[in-house]
């Protein structure tokens, strides 16, 4: 009961927090969505949720990696143009496969481009190479 409750509040508040606007209708739709979500969120506990902690450190990690590389740039006359690279992943569910493709591109540093079912494997943009970066893929 309480992680449903905390699911449903985190939810709640992130559908206000990306609509930008407060007033009755986002009210009534963001507790409509955080209702429906929540309610098969329960059902799916068991998605990565561990490693979507890591993301906001993540993004201030990474905000100081792409300034180093901005600044070394910038002394050294050349562009940073960054690598593609294919990471292990296995998820048979589309659900977790978005959740997962969400959580890892708040890095600034690093994109989730697709996920590869067959092959298992997820292409990802990293500018500058750091594994840690493309968590929690």
């Amino acid at each position: 009961m309480l992680f449903w409750l905390a699911l449903w509040l985190a939810l709640f508040w992130l559908w206000l927090l990306l609509a930008g606007d407060w007033n009755r209708t986002e009210w009534i739709a963001a507790a409509a969505a955080a209702t429906i979500a929540s309610f098969f969120g329960r059902r799916r506990a068991t998605f990565r949720v561990t490693k979507a902690w890591s993301v906001p450190v993540m993004v201030v990690a990474d905000f100081g990696i792409l300034m180093w590389a901005l600044v070394r740039s910038a002394l050294r006359r050349e562009v940073v143009r960054g690598e593609f690279v294919r990471r292990p992943f296995h998820a048979d569910d589309a659900g977790v496969r978005a959740w997962v493709g969400l959580a890892a591109t708040y890095s600034p540093n690093a994109y989730v481009v697709g996920f590869d079912a067959e092959r298992e494997v997820a292409l990802v943009h990293d500018l500058v190479r750091n594994r840690s970066s493309e968590s929690p893929v």
